[in-house]
């Protein structure tokens, strides 16, 4: 058993090692971020790194590799995972830190299983994970209105979260690609936490393409 968290990292950074290194650099980058909103959210940076490092683990796998691996580690696959096998990578990550590096760790394994849609509650460690994965450097480059989502993050994960959704949401509706439920469903979450705080009707409706 792995049980010391520094060894564990060292272990999932070694298995990293036999991935592209365009996929490494995106995962570097993704801890400065998450680092940076671990020291602001008095995270452990340790669990942190740990689970960045951990979050892409089968981001490169092809389609079929991840259909066939998560069907083996007993995942169940939903209809928005055969259109989109990416969604498993997420997963399939947090079964491997899991059974081959022993995290036990429940919000580490959480925030890598689900940094790549959201869930509608989450943890601060698994809030910071997937706001990291998505304001990194080469990605605000990429998509200008992440900048102001990373600057939101600072103050309030949960209002960036609704922010990245609602971005998605409109990019989902702009080239008519499907919502995955799962993050339509955390969405909705989100929507009427943030109108429960503010005192607005929780009420929430909408179908999902």
């Amino acid at each position: 058993m792995i049980n010391d968290i520094a060894a564990q990292i060292e272990r999932v950074r070694a298995e990293f090692a036999s991935r592209p290194e365009r996929l490494q650099q995106h995962v570097e980058r993704v801890l400065v971020e998450a680092l940076d909103l671990a020291q602001r959210y008095d995270v452990d940076p340790e669990r942190a790194t740990l689970a960045t490092w951990g979050h892409d683990l089968f981001r490169a796998h092809a389609p079929a590799e991840l259909l066939r691996l998560a069907s083996g580690a007993g995942i169940r696959i939903e209809p928005a995972d055969e259109t989109q096998p990416v969604l498993l990578h997420g997963p399939l990550g947090a079964v491997l830190m899991h059974e081959r590096f022993a995290v036990t760790d429940p919000e580490v394994l959480a925030a890598v299983r689900d940094h790549t849609l959201g869930l509608g509650e989450m943890s601060i460690l698994a809030k910071i994970i997937l706001l990291a994965d998505k304001v990194e450097a080469r990605k605000r480059r990429r998509t200008p209105v992440m900048k102001e989502i990373r600057r939101l993050a600072w103050r309030d994960l949960d209002l960036a979260l609704l922010c990245w959704a609602d971005w998605k949401w409109v990019e989902e509706r702009t080239h008519d690609w499907a919502s995955a439920p799962r993050h339509w469903q955390a969405r909705l979450h989100w929507v009427a936490e943030h109108q429960r705080d503010v005192g607005l009707s929780p009420k929430v409706s909408g179908a999902i393409r």
